[in-house]
């Protein structure tokens, strides 16, 4: 069978398939919408939580009042029964409560050292981290106004008691994420895997489907190809690459779009990358694909391993802190290129020479996991011509 004919046979064996067209295209298309989901809200705003004042003074109700005017804290509580607020973040009617010290008053004119307590509920650390950081603001905007009021007191003008209070000037400004989103930082770096795992899985489906028909009267695809074996696995990568190629294309131009996720990618290396990581994938895909005797083997198998995968590639887990052994491991999956390529390039705006790396792994994948399934596509399907 030549190229073309190849191609689009695959193409319709993909497409005639329920199974796998679920797995190809609807698996993508649900993923986009669903797995962001969670995470649209970018950041953890309105924690419920309460404020216990033991002080009751002007000055820590002023910080009380700061602590509610935090986006990141929503009171539903004040009052100075710490046992209470106790009970209400055990039983989940809040996530937690900011305690303000007895004496708090007395102690910050007499310029003592003191701590205002933040409790939380360290099962949900993003709610916790928000939480602190709001009561954190509030703090260090009341012992701005203190130390203002303090220096203005030793007579000196409101600009210079600010720059004595305020010696440094703190802007935060992020260069890539700039919204500091949960969203922004983990489903760019998960959606390249998302593409890897729903096209292989889909591959192994439709190859156990193949294999379970070579055991009937039926003869499947692989051995028709093999009247030109060179031309008919070409035509076989080609269009299971192809699909690849659009699923990535899809999260980096569209989905990536309109979840408003920061992007400065160049086009030309984001093609090229698109291009090389769906080679890469299809072919370990295409391996992967003759190791399953059963339909569902594959899916059965491969569907756990998504977690160990992204687990090494450095994304989620610093790579320093894993073992010698999975760093040199974890090059021999498509995905750690992948997703270190696809994150330089779609929010980084990487240029072809600052990922070099990446595509010369991506395109070292593609060559011998092409060559090692093409030797089981020969094998195993030549002898059942």
């Amino acid at each position: 069978m030549r190229f073309f004919a190849a191609f689009f046979a695959t193409l319709r064996a993909a497409f005639s398939d329920a199974g796998a067209v679920l797995l190809l295209l609807v698996a993508s298309l649900a993923y986009s919408f669903f797995y962001p989901f969670p995470y649209g809200s970018e950041k953890v705003e309105q924690v419920p939580a309460a404020i216990v004042d033991l002080d009751a003074s002007p000055l820590s109700r002023q910080l009380a009042r700061l602590i509610q005017a935090s986006p990141q804290v929503q009171a539903i509580g004040y009052g100075a029964d710490a046992q209470a607020a106790e009970n209400a973040l055990k039983t989940g009617e809040i996530s937690g409560f900011v305690l303000i010290p007895k004496d708090f008053q007395r102690d910050v004119k007499l310029g003592r050292k003191l701590e205002v307590l933040v409790a939380g509920n360290a099962a949900y650390p993003l709610v916790s981290k928000a939480l602190m950081s709001g009561a954190a603001g509030a703090a260090g905007t009341l012992s701005a106004a203190v130390d203002l009021r303090r220096f203005e007191s030793r007579r000196a003008s409101s600009r210079q008691a600010l720059e004595t209070a305020v010696p440094v000037n703190y802007i935060a400004k992020p260069l890539f994420n700039t919204d500091e989103g949960y969203g922004s930082y983990v489903v760019p770096g998960v959606a390249p895997l998302i593409v890897q795992q729903t096209l292989i899985i889909g591959i192994s489906l439709l190859f156990g489907l193949w294999t379970e028909l070579l055991r009937s009267t039926t003869t499947p695809l692989p051995v028709r190809l093999q009247k030109k074996p060179v031309a008919g696995f070409l035509g076989l990568w080609s269009a299971f690459a192809l699909i690849g190629f659009l699923n990535t294309l899809y999260f980096s131009g569209f989905v990536f779009h309109i979840q408003d996720y920061p992007q400065h990618p160049d086009l030309v290396v984001l093609f090229v990358f698109a291009a090389l990581f769906a080679l890469a994938i299809s072919a370990f895909g295409l391996f992967l694909g003759h190791v399953f005797n059963e339909r569902e083997r594959g899916m059965q198998t491969l569907l756990f391993s998504s977690i160990p995968m992204l687990f090494v590639t450095g994304f989620p887990w610093p790579t320093e802190s894993q073992p010698e052994l999975i760093q040199w491991l974890r090059w021999i999956i498509p995905s750690t290129a992948g997703i270190q390529g696809a994150l330089a390039i779609n929010q980084l705006g990487a240029s072809f020479a600052e990922v070099r790396s990446e595509l010369f792994a991506l395109a070292l994948h593609a060559l011998v996991w092409s060559l090692a399934a093409y030797w089981l596509f020969r094998r195993r399907w030549r002898a059942s011509r």
